[in-house]
């Protein structure tokens, strides 16, 4: 259907005398003015932030188009300063290849004012004023394929190819006792909140957001304050006014429950996680446990060569003086650190929480309680890592300085 609207609006250019090639091209009256008439960083609720240092953060990318008729199109995708039909405009870092709003429609250009298209999928708009980011769009993108031999070009759906939104991931680790289910993994969601980003945990309904006209991030399982009252519960907060939640400074404040008061909790840490390589991403060499609860439990644990447990990599940390051995081990559905490889978990020192493995699967990539398992490397913490870990003691960063 997407097809025939297209190539009846080129029917309506080519009867109109407009000079326009069939199946490829979109007619000039549906295209927007230049870039240069246009206001640069237009309010839109569905655009990324109209600050620069958050919206270049907001990128998408495009995946699956390897193999096919454009692949071209398979990269990182990075928003502009320019806005192009009241919609943000993105650029391929590798390839150049722009994404923008025309005509219903988010389309893949050779450049911001080209009529030729590489690929589309059609979108409707609630209202002119809210237009639907690409990574939320529904349905599958046509690609139009290069003509050969003085051939008209063609059109395929390729339903391998996605485009998602790639946000921050931030790990919450280190609370034991009682609201410890606040540990966990929250993904960036395309929109921010009062002007902040905001984090889920979809496997456990949990969100972290700043409050409204407050310095004050919240651990939730709300995103914003309940409507009525009892439905919204706080696990955490913390008063910082800092511009993302892993840059606070100062213990969080957990929330009482039942009979336990609230208090003060040093051990929760928040950090970024380490950007992958995808699913087969080698594993780490080395990995720093750091802990305030558990301090027989820090050290460095290197991989250990030729040996594997359940199909993953097992760590060892030599016995030391006043250290005994110690192993970081995958027992089938949990990370676990022990005296000795394979101990059943109850025999455990420490067991990572139970998630469902989406991805990469790594010792680093789980959530700990009462320790934090980072990558190391040459026998120090990673140092572009650690200058992300704002807010931490500076305790820990003078143990890997």
């Amino acid at each position: 259907k997407m097809a025939q609207a297209i190539l009846a609006q080129v029917c309506i250019c080519l009867s109109s005398n407009f000079n326009c090639s069939p199946g490829l091209l979109l007619p000039p009256s549906s295209m927007a003015p230049p870039i240069e008439d246009l206001q640069v960083g237009s309010p839109m609720s569905s655009s990324p932030s109209s600050n620069p240092s958050k919206r270049q953060r907001k990128c998408l990318e495009f995946r699956g188009a390897k193999g096919g008729l454009r692949p071209e199109l398979d990269g990182v995708y990075r928003p502009m300063q320019d806005f192009y039909t009241g919609a943000c405009i993105y650029r391929n870092g590798r390839t150049n290849v722009i994404l923008s709003w025309r005509s219903q429609m988010w389309c893949a250009t050779p450049n911001p004012n080209s009529t030729e298209i590489f690929a589309y999928i059609g979108a409707s708009a609630s209202s002119p004023d809210v237009v639907p980011p690409p990574c939320q769009v529904q349905g599958c993108w046509t690609v139009v394929g290069k003509a050969q031999g003085g051939a008209d070009p063609f059109e395929q759906e390729e339903p391998a190819i996605e485009c998602i939104f790639r946000g921050q991931t931030l790990v919450v680790s280190g609370r034991c006792g009682h609201n410890e289910r606040l540990n966990g993994v929250y993904a960036e969601l395309f929109e921010d909140y009062a002007g902040y980003p905001a984090y889920v945990d979809k496997q456990k309904h949990l969100f972290i957001y700043r409050r409204s006209g407050s310095p004050c991030w919240v651990i939730s399982n709300r995103l914003g304050p309940s409507i009525r009252s009892g439905h919204g519960i706080v696990f955490a907060e913390l008063a910082s006014d800092v511009a993302e939640p892993h840059l606070v400074k100062g213990p969080w404040v957990v929330s009482g429950w039942g009979q336990k008061a609230p208090e003060e909790d040093p051990n929760i840490t928040i950090f970024p996680r380490a950007a992958d390589g995808g699913t087969d991403a080698p594993p780490p060499m080395a990995l720093s446990v750091t802990s305030r609860l558990r301090l027989e439990l820090i050290g460095e644990y290197s991989l250990v060569e030729g040996r594997s447990m359940n199909d993953f990599g097992l760590y060892r940390r030599p016995k030391q003086e006043n250290q005994s051995e110690r192993f970081i081990f995958w027992d089938g559905e949990c990370w676990c650190i022990a005296g000795e490889p394979g101990l059943s978990r109850r025999e455990c020192d420490v067991v990572c929480q139970k998630r469902q493995v989406i991805g990469r699967n790594h010792p680093d990539d789980a959530v700990w309680p009462s320790v934090e398992v980072l990558r190391a490397s040459k026998g120090n913490i990673d140092a572009q890592l650690l200058g992300m870990l704002r807010g931490r003691t500076s305790a820990i960063a003078k143990q890997f300085s």
